[in-house]
């Protein structure tokens, strides 16, 4: 680069994504471990001074193979029975599902099946919440199995009145190691974004949330568990996603091919959720704009980011080369390289301390830990492909689960 403008343009964009890519990777994270110092944790709430009345939803279909163990799981829930109302939301099964689950719950007055007449988690969802006065619901899938104290748990978060949602702490039921590893960090994350401000998102098998957030899902919502968290946190209340309350995924990826279809569509998701509310941005309470602005730097925008770090540090390195003596000259262009590279591991080091020392916080998932590289590369992969192919791909809440 010859002309010196040009070049110095050219470092100080270098510089720009080089900063980006460390606020996304390391910045937002040592940000929320530095304020977690002066929180105290989620979980502060000992006691429960009335219980609310609350729903619990359970949308299915063609369930049938899972009736028996949601059932019997729900009838050893630890919250009073004159308090709780269990509705299984049908849409529109071909098996024996209903009949499964009738004949199930026969005995058991607080339990109903309705049929819905509509196919779509987000549709069911809304059937059974046009017709509750409950002020909590819980939503939760048909292959989660809860802990006796978790409802118990989710609710007496309510008790403060700034927080409308409330995540179980979810665990999948995984054979693949790299599937775990990502949980537990996605988790650790969730919580210390909890415990410093508001989660960014609960997950889909189990949480809870008042009733007057909203009267309905969108119909186009394809992640309830996004959008419930996000429309609370714009609206200035708090997402807790609670550690000390734990749901199991019973029906998880068993395949790398499944895992990959399952991470892809959950990405697409983020990307229409997060979307769906960058309008409302000037309107958002600083502390979840900043929240917001970086999940949208992280889900958006830095796969493409990482390819222009990487595409402008090879032309810094080859602008070095005089390729007619086959000689290296450390110019200016080198030391940024180098610079950078050594930022950005130094700050790699001090992240992956500071989150070993809270470690011992987070429910042991007791399995031998694998290197987080092959997570980086994965997830930043399907990012790209879902950010590539966002406006040519199309999903609804109706959807093929893994069985």
């Amino acid at each position: 680069m010859d002309n010196i403008l040009s070049y110095s343009i050219f470092l100080f964009m270098y510089l720009m994504i080089v900063v980006l890519i460390w606020w996304g990777f390391f910045g937002y994270l040592l940000l929320l471990l530095f304020f977690s110092i002066f929180t105290k944790a989620n979980g502060r709430i000992k006691k429960i001074d009335n219980y609310p009345f609350i729903t619990i939803i359970i949308p299915c279909h063609n369930e049938e193979s899972w009736v028996d163990k949601k059932v019997g799981n729900l009838t050893e829930i630890d919250y009073p029975k004159d308090k709780l109302e269990i509705v299984f939301a049908d849409g529109n099964s071909k098996d024996q599902t209903v009949e499964k689950i009738e004949a199930k719950i026969k005995d058991i007055p607080y339990m109903k099946v309705i049929q819905t007449g509509c196919k779509g988690k987000i549709q069911q969802i809304n059937c059974i919440l046009q017709n509750t006065q409950s002020d909590l619901i819980i939503n939760t899938d048909m292959d989660t199995v809860l802990q006796k104290d978790t409802v118990e748990k989710l609710v007496k978060e309510f008790e403060d009145p700034d927080v409308y949602v409330v995540g179980a702490y979810i665990l999948p039921n995984t054979s693949l190691d790299i599937e775990k590893q990502y949980w537990e960090n996605q988790n650790n994350f969730r919580v210390l974004e909890s415990e410093v401000y508001s989660a960014s998102i609960v997950i889909a098998p189990c949480y809870a949330y008042r009733r007057q957030l909203l009267s309905s899902f969108p119909e186009d919502c394809v992640a309830d568990d996004i959008y419930v968290a996000y429309l609370a946190n714009t609206i200035g209340k708090r997402s807790i996603y609670l550690k000390d309350a734990t749901a199991y995924e019973e029906r998880t990826p068993s395949t790398f091919a499944e895992l990959l279809s399952h991470k892809f569509r959950k990405a697409n998701a983020f990307i229409i959720e997060q979307l769906r509310f960058i309008y409302m941005l000037p309107r958002m309470r600083n502390r979840w704009k900043l929240i917001f602005l970086s999940k949208l730097l992280q889900i958006i925008f830095m796969p493409w980011l990482l390819i222009a770090y990487f595409l402008s540090t090879i032309i810094l390195l080859v602008d070095e080369m005089d390729f007619a003596t086959g000689s290296f000259e450390l110019g200016i262009g080198f030391y940024f390289v180098i610079g950078a590279l050594i930022f950005l591991f130094l700050s790699f080091l001090v992240c992956h301390l500071l989150v070993e020392r809270r470690r011992t916080y987070f429910i042991d998932l007791r399995y031998k830990r694998r290197s987080n590289l092959a997570i980086f590369l994965l997830v930043n992969l399907i990012l790209f492909i879902a950010g590539i192919s966002y406006p040519f791909y199309t999903q609804t809440s109706n959807y093929s689960k893994v069985q």
